[in-house]
């Protein structure tokens, strides 16, 4: 990687909602060497900014997938290398990978690098813990994960059952800076409302938008700390059904979030 690449890579990373670094990088590949990969950059730019609507619209946006899956097809197995297995077509964004699945060890081991070569945003996890077969024993990752200064770069954390509790929250609760982060997704864990205690006292969240909290064994109590939570006045939605929460709870909750709830 040249100087000049790694240049340009450090600002489309620092910068992931902006497409002016992307704009100029592609320019700059098509003048040395990789017109396919500019070209590529180009047309998801665009059909970012082209949405369905007019006829003109939809034509040109037909013109540009077609385009974009040409390039892709001819080059998948060379761009998607960095991340394989853990990312598809689907896994870009405006020409660079922006999400991916993978498990915690395994994006502890690769973090470093693949933050260096693309705006990574979004990443589901799939395992937190991996079984031993020597030992017959688990290992956990939860710890590590939650401690990685990486997650500071993420908008979207999704750790869908993966067996969390609610000191794995606390371990989460402890990360200095979150303040990237639109979405969290906890759907189908353990962390009950000690948990969910801790998720309302964190002033890191505090420009979460989507927090999805829906079969964690939280009662009343825990529903009640997010309902009077100073941290999660921005939520534009909020899953919280598939817990013991009575009905005067769910007023509570109502009179907080209002539309915001969706159940």
């Amino acid at each position: 990687m040249t100087a000049d690449e790694r240049t340009f890579l450090n600002a489309i990373c620092a910068q992931p909602e902006d497409d002016t670094a992307r704009l100029v990088f592609a320019d700059w590949l098509a003048e040395n060497g990789d017109p396919d990969r500019g070209e590529f950059i180009r047309c998801e730019v665009e059909l970012s900014r082209t949405q369905p609507g007019s006829d003109d619209d939809n034509r040109r946006r037909s013109v540009l997938l077609k385009r974009r899956d040409e390039l892709f097809k001819k080059h998948k197995a060379a761009w998607l290398a960095p991340f394989s297995p853990f990312a598809t077509a689907g896994s870009f964004v405006r020409g660079f990978v922006q999400s991916l699945e993978v498990q915690a060890s395994t994006f502890l081991q690769h973090a470093t690098q693949w933050f260096s070569i693309t705006p990574l945003t979004r990443v589901k996890f799939t395992a937190c813990r991996i079984w031993d077969p020597v030992t017959s024993t688990y290992t956990l990752w939860t710890e590590p994960l939650f401690a990685s200064p990486f997650l500071s770069r993420l908008e979207v954390i999704d750790l869908e059952s993966l067996h969390l509790n609610a000191t794995d929250i606390e371990w989460l609760a402890a990360h200095p800076d979150l303040s990237r982060l639109r979405e969290l997704v906890l759907t189908g864990n353990n962390i009950h409302s000690e948990g969910a205690i801790t998720l309302a006292n964190m002033p890191q969240l505090k420009g979460l938008e989507i927090v999805d909290l829906r079969s964690n064994g939280i009662t009343d109590t825990g529903a009640r700390a997010i309902a009077r939570s100073e941290h999660l006045g921005q939520l534009r939605e909020l899953w919280i059904s598939r817990n013991s929460i009575r009905e005067r709870t769910w007023d509570l909750l109502r009179d907080k979030f209002g539309s915001a709830l969706m159940g």
